[in-house]
């Protein structure tokens, strides 16, 4: 059947009536028909391809136990296919009985913003499998377009504050309008919005949720914005990373959760290899087969060249009772440093962790990180002081400008590679406390300053060209770190 309509948008999806007058006369043409047990709304142009997309060889993009994202091409054109397994979660088909399915609304989403023009990739098909306990399988697809996530396109970036100024005048607020929801063609400049959810259609702009837009790209992707959108940009990256480094201890497509010989593992997906599963499948072995890095009562770390593991000993009777609720150290470890990844402050990549129970409580755990190739620690680094005082400077004042504290900030758990760039470990006494105040500050710089000069002589220079670039780095003035007397 063929029908040209108008769209119905679900109540409360909009608090305004805009997007449905935006929708009054829509003349988009929709084939409807039934394939594959599913109900199909097709774009007229592509009905003709439906069965052949839907068993064309696949590349998959990403997959999680509810859905699946796959690559199909057919006769030189491209479709992404995003499949919901409703069914595969308990009860979840039921609610669509009585609400919209993600496909289906912004299958509607994106006939609206059609509508006010606003670019973004083309969606082309809808369907829907529906049974009397609901909506068992939902398929969004959309044409590919030629281009990139803008992070990977600098040279466009005043183009991209145009581009959200444009969609901003149209009454358009992207709620989650980060890089890679935003592709660029990088020989025309032409920009398209992709994955369209957390979009809200209003009558008339809202400044704030303009600056709100642009916050979120500079999170990761500096633009040329005001002082005022780069202070909400720096607190709302803040909050966003620390909710996202939780990710590192679920299934999703960078990490997941496997068994290895009788160990369970929170593992980096694409960090395992023969060689690590055999790290895994018996950590204990490899703890007394590698060479020793550090001997205590409260961790024992050895590394092989190429990895490092750290195994966290039993250490007071109380530890287990409080790990039950506050996550292992080796967990914790993980988690944070896939934090400073995320903020891109250096420390070596973590691979794995693991916990080895005892009545279900954690006795010990153990942490599986890549080595640093030619580390010295910076009590014994003799390379060039004044690039050196530089580096440190920098990643201490990242550090601290992300929002977190060390208590244990020494010489031995700050490392320098081979082409002297510095890295944070042993990240125990590092706590994420979202904005960190000067005397905390000035406690952590005061016990890296002890550290050093105990281990080699510390140059009136060197302190100079560190506390200058971490107070450029923070974007502070000295005399508020160190207030006179």
């Amino acid at each position: 059947m063929t029908n040209t309509r108008g769209v119905n948008w679900p109540a409360g999806q909009f608090s305004i009536p805009f997007a449905a007058a935006a929708l009054h006369n829509c003349t988009t043409r929709v084939i409807e028909r039934t394939h594959d047990n599913l109900h199909w709304q097709l774009a007229d142009d592509f009905a003709p391809l439906l069965e052949t997309v839907l068993h064309a060889p696949v590349r998959v993009v990403k997959e999680s136990a509810a859905k699946i994202v796959t690559e199909n091409s057919v006769a030189g054109r491209t479709f992404f296919v995003k499949r919901y397994r409703h069914a595969a979660v308990p009860l979840r088909p039921l609610k669509f009985l009585f609400k919209p399915t993600q496909a289906a609304l912004e299958w509607r989403l994106a006939e609206a913003l059609e509508q006010l023009r606003v670019p973004i990739v083309r969606h082309v098909a809808l369907g829907e499998k529906r049974s009397a306990t609901g909506v068992q399988e939902s398929v969004l697809m959309t044409e590919a377009f030629s281009g990139v996530p803008v992070n990977k396109e600098m040279a466009q970036r005043e183009r991209i504050v145009e581009f959200v100024d444009r969609i901003w005048r149209a009454g358009v607020f992207h709620r989650d309008l980060h890089p890679a929801n935003l592709l660029i063609n990088p020989a025309t400049g032409e920009l398209r919005l992709v994955d369209l959810h957390g979009i809200v259609i209003r009558r008339e702009p809202i400044e704030q949720e303009r600056k709100q837009m642009l916050a979120v790209i500079h999170m990761t992707l500096p633009l040329p914005v005001p002082h005022d959108v780069a202070q909400l940009s720096a607190e709302m990256r803040k909050r966003t990373f620390f909710i996202r480094s939780k990710r590192s201890l679920r299934t999703n497509r960078d990490f997941s959760i496997r068994r290895f010989g009788e160990w369970k593992w929170n593992v980096r997906i694409a960090a395992v290899t023969p060689d690590v599963e055999q790290i895994l499948c018996d950590p204990d072995r490899f703890i007394e087969s590698a060479a020793p890095l550090k001997r205590g009562r409260s961790a024992t770390v050895t590394g092989n060249g190429r990895f490092v593991l750290k195994r966290h000993n039993f250490k007071k009777p109380h530890n287990p009772l409080k790990d039950l609720f506050r996550g292992s150290r080796a967990r914790q470890g993980f988690r944070k440093a896939y934090h400073l990844e995320l903020c891109g402050i250096a420390t070596p990549r973590v691979i794995a962790a693991a916990d080895h129970r005892a009545f279900g409580f954690p006795t010990r755990s153990f942490l599986l990180m890549e080595q640093v190739s030619g580390a010295t620690n910076a009590g014994k680094w003799n390379g060039d002081e004044r690039a050196g005082a530089r580096a440190l400077g920098q990643l201490i004042g990242r550090l601290h400008s992300e929002g977190f504290a060390h208590r244990d900030l020494k010489e031995m758990n700050l490392l320098f590679d081979a082409q002297g760039l510095p890295c944070l470990i042993d990240l125990d006494g590092l706590n994420f406390v979202g904005s960190i105040s000067n005397t905390e500050a000035r406690a952590n710089l005061k016990r890296l300053a002890e550290g050093i000069r105990d281990a080699q002589k510390l140059s009136r220079r060197a302190t100079i060209v560190f506390l200058l670039h971490y107070c450029r780095t923070r974007r502070i003035r000295p005399e508020a770190l160190f207030p006179k007397s």
